[in-house]
């Protein structure tokens, strides 16, 4: 029964009540009819906020004796109006949540029976605002059939940060040096936001992540084994980047500044304007962020009976103003059908500037070649995104179907521009030899588009059958010039050995179907989805065209068993696909570092792998602990193997290795210990078999590892928020090395201000300055030792502002419908 069904009820039995029960007063012939009417009006309003209140219940009594005259129920504008009999009265106004206010000597006279009482506000009780801060969180971790959900809009230790800064906060999320994401071990997960892939990631993943603002991301959510609803790409799992999206009346917005030392400031709107059928909303962003780093790497190279120990010391910074812009709307054409507009802009602006310094030394450890090399790269990037969605609802629980389309498109022009400059090995001054100097123009552009339906229908009690279709393409133009300035002729040629000039194309046509129910304490969901999948390459100045494509059938099968004591027990299977992209497919890709090439091979073939989970969730009153088992087995593994030459040129490669199996244990939980003081972590102990025999006999791993990561908040004086958070990673073995361990520590403040309006944060990321990646190779004949630094400690200090910062939803839209993970 929606709100103002039962408000309604609540009011008319109370007046029908009331009435039966004056009687006749010992009146004898007394009739009310003769009594002269009046009219009270007047609207109530959020005493915060200032917007009207729907649904409020006004009563109106008798000063006499406190019956029950008359009542009404606020409309939309929070107006109301009351007819009456003449006479003294007293009004009660009363809303879920709010206060009751009072309302005295209320007249109405023959001579003057019309009355309006204007504005009235109501507060929202201090036990509400308590209720709802306690509720909210209980709620940071959420565990679903098929999920997790981490709500993250509340923690401190994404202040001024990017969505990077977020996903290494989550639990099994990692993200490393270069900006990758893996989960539980492996980089291969899909990343989406709010459900689907984004113009927003351009062709970078990894750096559009860096130019997403924390302070616009309501939720994370992580699926290790998902269902045949969402693609079967991604190895490990789906990360689901779910932004904040407003729906309540009126306008409501927040307003977020943030600045840091080193460089990164920011400052973005997020808001939404209700009004009647139409819900306006929009997200804008300014930020400017610059990340010194250092990039430092010792080879010690044996060919024969030479020895050659080269060292790179480099050290660099990453500059980039990124303006950004979403703006739509929601049209609901009735309380069941809504159609949904939105559009995306974003404009960055970054230079990259580096400098490296080279030195080669002999078997007697005598310097015999040095030089440095320098580099600036300008580059501009501008995306676009416009998508349109259809959303019709029925009135029977979980009963749902929905349409949408979307099309972005992306452009990158980058001009970089590198000098060597030769020293003198007795005492490093400038040599005679002129310097080298080259220049490496790029242009990128990536369109891609898709268009989906999907239908969910429920049978019996528990019964549901969804199913859909997905169709998508992608296509991405790479053009890569390298010239170097002739001396002799004054001019630049083009490297034609180098240089190339890349497209990629990708189709893929997809269709599922999944019944789900329960039986007894069993809750199971099966489904099988197909992908039919069409990728071709082209290297222009070749001619070398290549074209694959496969059809693949991928079932999933979830099961939940309620068992005594709020107890779960979990069982899931996915099959997946990892299919080799742009990057890997290319065979020429980065020229950026003489010593340390990047290649593709167009030869590679997807890879497949069956995964499976058995987990237990186990709940209390104010504690959540979840455990899993999972594992593992993939064929055709895709791996980048690295080979040096003799004259210290490493050349990293992808290949189609043999198998990996992945074993592994993982916890997690999250308990409110005291009023004051909450604490969730996680801990991820695995083993990875990697077997590569089919590439070369030393291409093989077995090794253990674990990840940690423990936090805590708590409440100091009554309003000020403390926030900790410590974050582990062990050693862990490659087929070609091993990675060092890593560790960090953040820490975080926040304090209420404006009357709960505002809120004041300080934050320290990487305290103990410890965030750094290290890796020992061992590559034939030759130990490689490399260490890389992205952006040093930094302080945050954020401010933001809640427009509306509470206010009820009044328009009752809950018909109790199950859309979770529709659409992907």
């Amino acid at each position: 029964m929606n709100l103002k069904l039962l408000t309604t009820f609540i009011l008319l039995t109370q007046i029908v009540f009331a009435q039966g029960q004056q009687g006749g007063h010992g009146e004898g012939n007394w009739n009310p009819e003769n009594i002269p009417k009046g009219k009270i009006v007047g609207v109530v309003k959020d005493a915060e906020s200032g917007q009207p209140i729907e649904y409020a219940t006004i009563s109106l009594f008798s000063i006499r004796d406190s019956s029950l005259i008359s009542g009404a129920i606020t409309q939309e504008n929070g107006k109301y109006e009351i007819e009456s009999r003449v006479g003294r009265f007293f009004m009660k106004i009363e809303f879920i949540s709010y206060e009751t206010q009072y309302i005295s000597n209320i007249s109405l006279k023959p001579k003057s029976p019309y009355l309006d009482l204007g504005e009235t506000s109501i507060k929202v009780s201090a036990q509400t605002l308590s209720e709802i801060e306690i509720a909210e969180d209980r709620n940071q971790l959420q565990v679903g059939l098929d999920k997790k959900v981490f709500n993250v809009d509340k923690d401190l230790n994404n202040i001024g940060g990017s969505a990077q800064d977020v996903l290494q906060n989550i639990p099994s999320v990692q993200v490393d040096m270069d900006g990758s994401v893996s989960l539980r071990g492996s980089n291969n997960v899909r990343i989406l936001i709010d459900g689907k892939p984004s113009g927003l990631t351009g062709i970078s993943t990894n750096e559009a992540l860096e130019q997403i603002p924390a302070n616009t991301i309501q939720s994370i959510e992580v699926i290790t084994n998902p269902s045949v609803k969402y693609d079967a790409e991604g190895m490990a799992g789906i990360i689901n980047i779910i932004l904040k999206k407003e729906k309540k009346k009126g306008f409501n917005g927040l307003i977020s500044l943030s600045t840091a030392l080193p460089h990164k400031h920011s400052t973005s709107l997020t808001w939404n304007y209700k009004i009647r059928k139409f819900n306006f909303f929009g997200t804008q962003n300014v930020s400017y962020r610059e990340s010194p780093g250092i990039a430092i790497s010792h080879r010690e190279i044996t060919s024969g009976n030479s020895f050659i120990v080269n060292d790179q010391n480099g050290d660099f910074t990453r500059a980039r103003l990124t303006n950004s812009s979403r703006l739509g709307f929601d049209y609901f054409l009735n309380e069941l059908n809504t159609i949904t507009v939105s559009g995306l802009y974003k404009l960055s602006d970054g230079n990259n500037s580096r400098h490296t310094d080279y030195r080669n030394y002999d078997i007697n450890s005598q310097l015999t070649d040095a030089y440095y090399r320098n580099s600036s790269k300008d580059e501009i990037d501008k995306a676009m995104e416009y998508a349109l969605g259809y959303k019709k609802l029925f009135k029977k629980k979980s009963r749902y179907f929905t349409m949408d389309a979307q099309y972005s498109d992306s452009y990158e022009d980058e001009n970089e521009s590198i000098s060597e400059h030769y020293l003198n090995v007795e005492d490093l001054t400038p040599s005679d030899l002129s310097p080298l100097s080259q220049r490496v123009l790029t242009k990128e552009s990536q369109s891609s588009g898709l268009v989906q339906a999907d239908y969910s229908h429920p049978f019996k009690e528990n019964g549901k059958f969804e199913g859909g279709y997905k169709s998508s393409f992608k296509s991405i133009d790479k053009d890569y010039n390298i010239e170097e300035y002739n001396d002799s002729t004054l001019s630049w040629l083009n490297l034609t050995n180098i240089s190339n000039h890349f497209i990629y194309s990708e189709v893929i046509h997809a269709g599922y179907g999944m019944i789900s129910n329960k039986w007894k304490k069993l809750n199971y969901q099966i489904g099988l989805r197909s992908e039919f999948t069409d990728i071709s390459t082209e290297l222009k100045e070749s001619a070398l065209k290549s074209e694959k494509s496969y059809l693949n059938f991928f079932p999933s099968a979830h099961f939940t068993q309620d068992i005594k004591g709020n107890n779960k027990l979990q069982f899931s299977y996915s099959r997946r696909i990892r299919r080799p992209g742009f990057w890997n497919l290319n065979p020429f890709w980065s020229y950026a570092n003489p010593l340390n090439l990047w290649v593709g091979n167009p030869d590679l073939n997807p890879e497949y792998t069956h995964s499976f989970e058995f987990g237990d969730v186990k709940y209390w009153d104010k504690s959540t602990l979840t455990g899993s088992i999972y594992y593992r087995h993939t064929d055709g593994v895709i791996q980048r193997i690295r080979t040096i030459d003799s004259n210290g040129v490493a050349t990293a490669k992808p290949y189609n290795l043999s198998s990996r199996e992945s074993f592994g244990v993982e916890a997690t939980f999250s308990s409110q210990i005291k009023e004051w003081w909450k604490i969730n972590g996680s801990i991820n102990y695995y083993r990875n078999i990697v077997d590569g025999g089919n590439i070369g006999e030393f291409y093989a791993s077995d090794f253990y590892g674990w990840t940690g990561r423990i936090n805590s908040m708590t409440t100091l004086f009554e309003d000020i928020t403390l926030q900790l958070m410590f974050n582990y990673r062990s050693p862990r073995e490659t087929i070609q090395g091993t990675r060092r361990q890593r560790y960090f520590m953040d820490i975080g403040l926040k304090k209420p201000v404006l009357k709960n309006k505002g809120e004041l944060s300080f934050r320290v990321s990487d305290v103990f300055d410890s965030r750094k990646f290290e890796m020992d190779s061992y590559i034939g004949d030759t130990y490689l030792h490399s260490q890389y630094r992205h952006g040093p400690r930094t302080f945050f200090l954020s401010f933001n502002y809640k427009i509306n910062r509470y206010k009820p939803s009044r328009r009752n839209r809950n018909y109790n419908y199950d859309m979770d993970g529709m659409g992907m």
